[in-house]
C-alpha cells in the first residue's frame, strides 16, 4: 500500500534514511487501509489490542474514564502518530482511544512490525526515539496540570500542537487547523469550559492568538513561547551504526 507522502513517513524521515528499500519494506507489512468516523472507539480500555495504526489524516484522543464518569485525556493523536503504540505492548489496553474527527490510517499487526525490526533494525531504533519523545511530551503535560497557570497551559498546548503538525507538513508557519471541541481542550488542560473561554479571550486580547472557527493563527509565536516558557521537543539524530561509520 503506497506510503509516499504519509505523515508517519515524513516524521521518521527526519530520523532515518527512508530510501526505496526501507519504504518498500514498510509498505509490505501494511495489511489494509482503515477509516473511522467521529466518536468511533479505536481502542477499548482493558481489551486486547495488537495492531499499529499509522494515522494518515484526522484526529483522536487517548484517555482514561474513571468509575465516577470523569475523563482524563492523556494526549491527543495527530496525523503521523501511531494508534496502538505503546498500548499494543501490554496484555490489555491501559487506556482508550476515540476518534474526534473522521480518521484514516494504515494498519499493520504488531507482530509484522516486530519482524520488520529484526530484518531492518533501524525501524526499531526509530520507535525507541519516538517513545522517548512521547515520554517528554507526557512530562510537559504533567507540568501543565501541576504547575503552569491556565494561560500558560493553553499557550504551551497550542505551541505543541502547532509544532507536531508542522513537523509532518499539516500546518503553516503561523497557523493550523485545531479541530478539538472546547470540551476536549478543557479536559486536556484540566479546566472548565467557562475558564477555558476566559483564557482564550486573554490570549486574544494580548494578540498572541487569532482564532476563527477551527483555524488557529499564532501572530506572535515568540511572545507565546515566552509566556509558556516553551522549549520545542527536538529529537537528537540516531547515531550512525558500525556499518555506516565504516562507510564514511
Amino acid at each position: 500500500m503506497p506510503l509516499t507522502g504519509h505523515p508517519f513517513v515524513t516524521k521518521i524521515s527526519r530520523l532515518m534514511d527512508m530510501n526505496a528499500g526501507n519504504l518498500d519494506s514498510l509498505e509490505a507489512i501494511m495489511e489494509r487501509e482503515g477509516t473511522a468516523a467521529k466518536r468511533h472507539d479505536l481502542i477499548v480500555h482493558g481489551a486486547e489490542h495488537r495492531d499499529l495504526c499509522f494515522v494518515r489524516s484526522g484526529y483522536a484522543i487517548r484517555y482514561r474514564l474513571l468509575r465516577n464518569g470523569k475523563r482524563q485525556i492523556l494526549n491527543v493523536i495527530l496525523p503521523g502518530d501511531v494508534i496502538g503504540f505503546p498500548v499494543s505492548f501490554f496484555d490489555r489496553a491501559t487506556y482508550a482511544v476515540v476518534a474526534v474527527s473522521n480518521l484514516s490510517y494504515s494498519v499493520c499487526p504488531l507482530s509484522s512490525y516486530v519482524r520488520l525490526c529484526y530484518e531492518r533494525p533501524q525501524f526499531g531504533l526509530v520507535l525507541t526515539w519516538l517513545a522517548a519523545r512521547e515520554a517528554a511530551i507526557c512530562a510537559e503535560h504533567i507540568v501543565n496540570l501541576g504547575r503552569r497557570t491556565p494561560i500558560e497551559r493553553l499557550a504551551h498546548f497550542l505551541l505543541e500542537i502547532h509544532d507536531r503538525l508542522l513537523e509532518v507538513g499539516c500546518a503553516e508557519q503561523t497557523r493550523f487547523d485545531l479541530p478539538f471541541s472546547q470540551g476536549i481542550l478543557a479536559d486536556v488542560l484540566g479546566l472548565s469550559v467557562p475558564h477555558l473561554n476566559r483564557v482564550m479571550q486573554e490570549l486574544r486580547a494580548e494578540r498572541l492568538i487569532v482564532s476563527t472557527s477551527r483555524l488557529m493563527e499564532l501572530p506572535d509565536i515568540a511572545g507565546l513561547r515566552r509566556l509558556a516558557q516553551y522549549q520545542p521537543v527536538d529529537l537528537a539524530l540516531i547515531p550512525a551504526g558500525p556499518t555506516a561509520q565504516r562507510g564514511l
